[in-house]
């Protein structure tokens, strides 16, 4: 089967509303277009990738951005703020890929392709079918990227759980072009609530996953990008996963206490904790409020989307953290944060880090 006939793989424009149009298929004959022509437009671009995707088959829609009535209290589309505000939401979907049952086998798939160049998805009857002449599923987001978003005049790139894998193998690609032009960084970059698993794999040569994406947010922290970091819950607090605590020395690090998504105490927590981790993305993407900018008076600060690219570099450093004041109610225009010292992890720099 061709890609382009795959539903919910590709580049998507979202609208509101749980309205998306795709715009760009990868591995197609005619996919990679001139990139000394990249799509632009005269908007400035969220790009966002989702990550593990297991059950999707069942249903109709992809994941969206419209928060659940039983969870929130509301259904609200927080998209809206961006779309208000004049950004394209572009969003990269391989929703048929990473519908695995187990993770580490999605994970995988972002890093490489199988033998011969097959990619594997998953179809509406939940059978898995071939197709052929593919790549790692970073590397067509990369294609995306380079053939539609980059003329964008601003890109602010999201990721949650395993996208933030997606964003740091498409910083590394970015990363390795000698010549910039045809691939700029994004000016922002936004991690929520990372996943990585533990271990070395033999797919990245003895690497570990978070160790690749630990080293293009380095390097791209150094070229200049603003970088934050959003954990809203304990998804890595388990032996399979790596906590990568490293990571947070080259990011503004902000902690979330979802504290209104009660605990129930028994086998129910695993809903719990897949609310808590969804959490991240509903806060940060709804925490946009136009006209209103956040503010840092000494321990404490308030806001998390609005705040400026200016006022992120200060705060990535291994010296200092930020955890959420309060969190007992769904209230994203309101965050407060107090400032921690360190970086909430047993890891520490052998010289402290400092982006300005």
């Amino acid at each position: 089967m061709a890609a382009n006939d795959i539903e919910w793989f590709g580049l998507f424009e979202y609208s509101g509303g749980g309205k998306f149009e795709r715009l760009y298929t990868p591995w197609k004959d005619n996919a990679l277009q001139d990139s000394s022509q990249p799509g632009s437009s005269d908007k400035p671009v969220l790009l966002y990738a989702h990550g593990w995707q297991r059950g999707a088959y069942k249903s109709p829609a992809p994941e969206s951005f419209i928060t659940s009535q039983e969870v929130y209290g509301e259904e609200r589309d927080v998209a809206e703020p961006w779309l208000q505000a004049g950004y394209r939401v572009l969003c990269f979907m391989w929703v048929p890929f990473a519908d695995e049952s187990d993770l580490a086998t999605a994970e995988q798939k972002i890093w490489t392709a199988g033998k011969d160049q097959v990619q594997r998805w998953r179809n509406r009857d939940g059978n898995f079918q071939d197709v052929r002449g593919a790549t790692g599923i970073g590397q067509a987001f990369f294609e995306a990227y380079r053939t539609v978003v980059m003329g964008a005049p601003r890109i602010h790139l999201v990721g949650h759980s395993l996208g933030t894998q997606m964003v740091g193998r498409l910083l590394e690609q970015i990363l390795e072009q000698s010549d910039r032009s045809l691939a700029r960084l994004p000016e922002r970059v936004t991690l929520l609530d990372p996943y990585f698993s533990n271990f070395a794999k033999s797919y990245l040569d003895g690497r570990w996953t978070g160790e690749r994406v630990r080293e293009a947010i380095r390097q791209a922290s150094e070229a200049g990008c603003a970088i934050e970091q959003v954990a809203s819950s304990a998804v890595l607090d388990n032996p399979l996963s790596d906590s990568n605590g490293e990571l947070r020395f080259h990011t503004a690090y902000f902690v979330l206490n979802p504290d209104f998504i009660k605990l129930a105490y028994g086998p129910r927590d695993v809903e719990v904790l897949a609310n808590r981790h969804s959490f991240a993305r509903y806060a940060y993407l709804a925490s946009l409020c136009i006209g209103q900018q956040p503010a840092v008076e000494g321990e404490h600060s308030s806001g998390l989307a609005s705040r400026t690219d200016a006022e992120v570099r200060p705060m990535m450093t291994s010296e200092f953290h930020w955890v959420q004041k309060g969190g007992d109610r769904w209230d994203p225009e309101t965050l407060i944060f107090e400032r921690r010292g360190g970086s909430a992890c047993f890891a520490k720099p052998k010289v402290a880090v400092q982006y300005a």
